[in-house]
């Protein structure tokens, strides 16, 4: 599957964990995996996808902190959909800088998160979402 580059897999009742296989492949920019029951963490595996530029993992069981990822990882990212899950925790600033990097402005245009809503409490403390849901 190495040729793979786009993955609609929303809507069709996966559950289990993230395959960690997806982001082994070299040419995959877009993977949608909304409105599943996928369940466990977000792989530290998400940032050995060099291409990858959209990533919706929204609407999900999906819970634990999102994972940090080494510098010069992910620089195609533009859209990373988490919310309506049960992840907890900070944004790790390496993936802040995505957006924030002010000397190489970064790629990514929307990080969705469940970072709240007053006068809900947030369950993802973000900074740098772009749009905040209510857990």
């Amino acid at each position: 599957m190495t040729k793979l580059e786009f993955a609609d897999l929303s809507e069709n009742s996966l559950n289990g964990m993230i395959p960690i296989d997806f982001f082994s492949i070299p040419n995959l920019e877009i993977l949608y995996l909304s409105n599943n029951t996928l369940t466990g963490n977000i792989p530290d595996q998400i940032s050995n996808a060099p291409s990858l530029r959209d990533l919706y993992l929204d609407g999900n069981a999906l819970d634990g902190a999102i994972p940090d990822i080494p510098i010069d990882t992910l620089q195609t990212l533009e859209e990373f959909l988490i919310n309506h899950n049960g992840i907890t925790g900070t944004m790790p600033a390496s993936i802040c800088i995505l957006r924030n990097d002010t000397i190489n402005p970064g790629n990514l245009i929307s990080l969705w998160a469940d970072c709240g809503i007053p006068p809900d409490p947030p369950q993802l403390d973000c900074v740098c979402c772009t749009k905040c849901f209510s857990g």
